[in-house]
C-alpha cells in the first residue's frame, strides 16, 4: 500500500522540527532532483517506509519505468558523551516523552541541547549518508529525495522518530523509575518524626516484624553490676529480676536472702 502525503503543494512538513529536517536533507539535493523527489512522493510512488535505529528505508517506484528500488538514509548515532548529556537534560524534563508521543517536539529542549552543541536533528551531510539500489551515482537520486520527503512528513506527525534515527528510545529519555524496594529503603533511612502517632508500631505491638530482643539480666554476668553499682545495689537488682547472686552467672541459683 503506497504512502499518501498530506502535503499537496508548497513545503512538505509544517512543524519547526520537520522544517529543519527538510532543510538539512534538501541542502544536498539539486533543484531538479528535489522537484522530482516531491513529484514521486506526492504521486504515491513510495510504497512503504521503515524507520529503525539510525536508518530510514523505503521502497520507491521510479516515475518513468515503474521499477521498484530501495532507497536508504543512514543517520550517525550520537557520540557517547553527547548521548549522556542529552539523557541528563531529558531526565530533567519528565514531560518530554509524553510531548513526543503527542506529536510535539518542544523547541525549548532543542535550544537546551544547542547550548552543548547537540541536536536530535542532523545538521549537514556529515551526519547522514544515502544509498539507493538504482545505482545513480553519486546521488542523492530522486528516489532518495522522495524518501527524504516522506520521512519529513513522518517526523512532522510523529517527532518520536527523531529519537529512533539517533538510536534512542522513549524508555531512554524517561526519568529513571524509583523501585518499591528503593523507596522503602529511603523511607527507612529518613529521620523519624516524633508525632506521637504509631507508637504501638514503634514498640513492636502493631508490626509483623519481630521486635528487638529485650535485655535479660538473668542471662548476663552479674559481676558487671557489682563493678558498676556496688555489691549492695547489684544484689537488690539481682533479687528484683530473679537473677543469680552477684559474682555468679548461673541462672538456676536462688538469690541470697535479704537481711
Amino acid at each position: 500500500m503506497s504512502i499518501t502525503l498530506r502535503s499537496r503543494r508548497g513545503p512538505i512538513g509544517t512543524s519547526w522540527a520537520a522544517g529543519m529536517l527538510r532543510s538539512s536533507l534538501g541542502d544536498e539535493l539539486r533543484p531538479r532532483t528535489a522537484n522530482a523527489g516531491k513529484r514521486i512522493a506526492r504521486a504515491g510512488l513510495v510504497d512503504w517506509l521503515d524507520i529503525s535505529p539510525g536508518l530510514a528505508r523505503a521502497e520507491v517506484r521510479d516515475e518513468t519505468t515503474g521499477q521498484a528500488v530501495i532507497a536508504r538514509l543512514e543517520f550517525s548515532p550520537l557520540p557517547a558523551g553527547d548521548r549522556a548529556v542529552l539523557l541528563d537534560l531529558a531526565h530533567a524534563h519528565p514531560e518530554l516523552p509524553a510531548q513526543l508521543v503527542a506529536g510535539e517536539y518542544p523547541p525549548d529542549f532543542e535550544v537546551e541541547l544547542s547550548r552543548h552543541e547537540i541536536s536530535l536533528l542532523p545538521h549537514g551531510a556529515s551526519e547522514y549518508s544515502h544509498d539507493c539500489s538504482c545505482q545513480d551515482w553519486p546521488g542523492p537520486c530522486a528516489h532518495v529525495a522522495a524518501l527524504g520527503y516522506v520521512l519529513v512528513e513522518a517526523v512532522d506527525v510523529r517527532p518520536i522518530h527523531l529519537l529512533t534515527l539517533r538510536g534512542l528510545t522513549l524508555e531512554d529519555i524517561a526519568p529513571p523509575a524509583v523501585s518499591a524496594r528503593q523507596a522503602a529503603s529511603e523511607s527507612a533511612s529518613a529521620p523519624a518524626v516524633d508525632s506521637g502517632e504509631g507508637q504501638e508500631e514503634l514498640e513492636g505491638g502493631g508490626s509483623d516484624e519481630p521486635s528487638a530482643p529485650r535485655f535479660d539480666p538473668t542471662r548476663g554476668d552479674a559481676t558487671l553490676l557489682v563493678d558498676a553499682l556496688g555489691r549492695d545495689a547489684a544484689r537488690v537488682l539481682a533479687r528484683f529480676y530473679g537473677a543469680a547472686e552477684p559474682g555468679t552467672a548461673q541462672r538456676g541459683e536462688a538469690p541470697p536472702a535479704v537481711g
